[in-house]
């Protein structure tokens, strides 16, 4: 039998409950968004300290906007109009199983959305600017881009794919549709030219 703290340290600057507890949603409807995999709970660690840390060393304090998202979570989030997630791609449900006790992302790791403010003001940092540093100087699996002044995905996984996705948002009906996308040194010359 595992037990974790959800107010214990995952990583130098999180506690689990940052990465548990974000998210509008969770917090509304005040479900109980706790992982059951022990998997899942080695997984937040790894996403706070290899990716999350050394971006807050970089650029200050962040806001994590989505977190880990349980299938309660998931399936609540679905209810709205225009949801926005993607349960089995895009690694926020880490190692959890669903009813079937089937995993429900074959990717695993751990995945958030976050983004940067630089002044006591709040006024934003170019998103686009720090995606290009991760892109130089970090391993990470998958990060999804949407816009200079937008929250970025960033997630672990086994694979580590170094995969970058930018997305657009189709202007008549609010979704989200992928724009380019690179691996590796080809993702760096990506966010490079984006152009929003």
């Amino acid at each position: 039998m595992f037990t974790y703290n959800i107010n214990g340290k995952a990583s130098r600057h999180f506690t689990y409950a940052n990465l548990i507890n974000c998210g509008s949603t969770a917090q509304l409807h005040q479900i109980e968004n706790l992982p059951k995999q022990p998997d899942t709970w080695r997984a937040l660690s790894a996403l706070a300290t290899k990716l999350l840390d050394p971006i807050v060393d970089q650029f200050g304090p962040i806001t994590l906007t989505y977190g880990f998202c349980s299938p309660e979570l998931a399936r609540l989030i679905a209810k709205n109009p225009n949801p926005h997630i993607a349960p089995q791609l895009d690694q926020h449900c880490s190692h959890e199983t669903n009813k079937n006790q089937k995993i429900i992302c074959d990717r695993l790791g751990a995945a958030c959305d976050f983004t940067l403010l630089n002044s006591p003001a709040g006024t934003p940092i170019d998103m686009q600017q720090v995606a290009a540093w991760i892109c130089e100087h970090l391993k990470f699996d998958r990060l999804y881009y949407y816009g200079k002044d937008r929250p970025l995905h960033i997630s672990i996984g086994p694979q580590m794919n170094q995969f970058i996705q930018t997305m657009k948002t189709n202007a008549d009906t609010g979704h989200r549709v992928p724009s380019k996308k690179g691996r590796g040194l080809t993702a760096i010359s990506v966010i490079k030219q984006v152009d929003y």
